[in-house]
């Protein structure tokens, strides 16, 4: 697992639990709980995310998928339009 701060992904990856396990509002995870718990919600998911990301104004965490290859890319876009300083994110390598 590798962290980095300050980055994020595009609203389009985001992925919800479809029990609703662990959601607030109308996208996110609840803020309270800890990074151990999102690990193990997003391991449960059909579609493993392979991003965890605790951002927002709120400090929501937020399950996302993307292609490892193209996770630099989509980081880069995300900043040319909003500020990401407050963000940390998380890639996991399943695999491993």
């Amino acid at each position: 697992m590798e962290k980095r701060i300050g980055v994020d992904l595009g609203w389009d990856n985001n992925i919800q639990p479809a029990n609703g396990e662990g959601c607030v509002g109308k996208k996110g995870l609840d803020k309270n709980l800890s990074l151990e718990r999102i690990i193990e919600i997003a391991y449960r998911l059909e579609i493993k995310p392979n991003i965890i990301i605790k951002a927002g104004d709120r400090a929501k965490w937020y399950l996302k998928h993307c292609p490892k290859d193209l996770i630099d890319i989509e980081i880069e876009k995300r900043k040319s339009w909003t500020d990401t300083s407050r963000s940390t994110m998380w890639i996991i390598d399943w695999d491993m």
